[in-house]
């Protein structure tokens, strides 16, 4: 990769349903330099059996660092801007200031966070989409949907729920983890993705 040492990179990264991709894009070029991906293996077995569809966080997070660790270390520090995208609709629940830490090797491990309920869990049946309310929202209720999930939880698994304080999308839980943050932000396209979210009023439908 040659360069006159003044190159400037994007790093973006992708966390797909079974694979993590990261690229080095040239800010000014926008050329592609290089990318590394590599398969999560993050499937779990939920005690829904078939009805459930999860993944262990952790190993997502191993593998995020495993592709970033492959880049050349000289061109990272001259990264100036990360996009961050992945799996829309799923959920993920983790406790504020105790969601994730540092080995004693450095790399990032999770800590006090649940599974990823991802967008292929089947939990939520046409009896229970029906007991609940209809969202002011262009997207209709649907198994996998985060909010429809996070539901299920509260009614069936309300212990479970109460020991988290964020949620978000995998992807949001990876940019909290990068940029520190105590509560997780959500851009709109992920927030849609999870119904109950008003797109033209760009809020929550927090009343229902």
């Amino acid at each position: 990769m040659a360069g006159d040492g003044n190159e400037s990179y994007v790093l973006g990264i992708d966390l797909g349903t079974t694979t993590v991709k990261v690229a080095l894009v040239d800010f000014h070029t926008k050329h592609v330099v290089q990318t590394k991906s590599r398969e999560t293996h993050a499937s779990v077995v939920s005690e829904l059996g078939s009805a459930g569809n999860e993944q262990d966080v952790g190993k997502i997070l191993t593998a995020l660092q495993f592709c970033v660790s492959g880049l050349p270390k000289e061109s990272l520090t001259r990264v100036v801007k990360i996009g961050v995208s992945g799996q829309m609709h799923g959920v993920m629940l983790w406790k504020s200031g105790r969601a994730w830490n540092r080995n004693s090797f450095g790399r990032l491990e999770v800590d006090v966070a649940s599974q990823l309920f991802t967008w292929q869990d089947g939990r939520c049946k046409g009896e229970f989409l029906e007991s609940i309310p209809q969202p002011r929202s262009h997207i209709k209720l649907a198994t996998g949907l985060g909010c429809v999930t996070l539901l299920w939880l509260h009614r069936h698994q309300p212990a479970f729920v109460e020991g988290y304080d964020c949620a978000g999308t995998v992807q949001d839980f990876v940019v909290a983890v990068l940029c520190g943050l105590d509560k997780p932000v959500m851009s709109i396209q992920n927030a849609a993705s999870w119904g109950y979210f008003d797109t033209i009023e760009k809020t929550w439908n927090v009343d229902m």
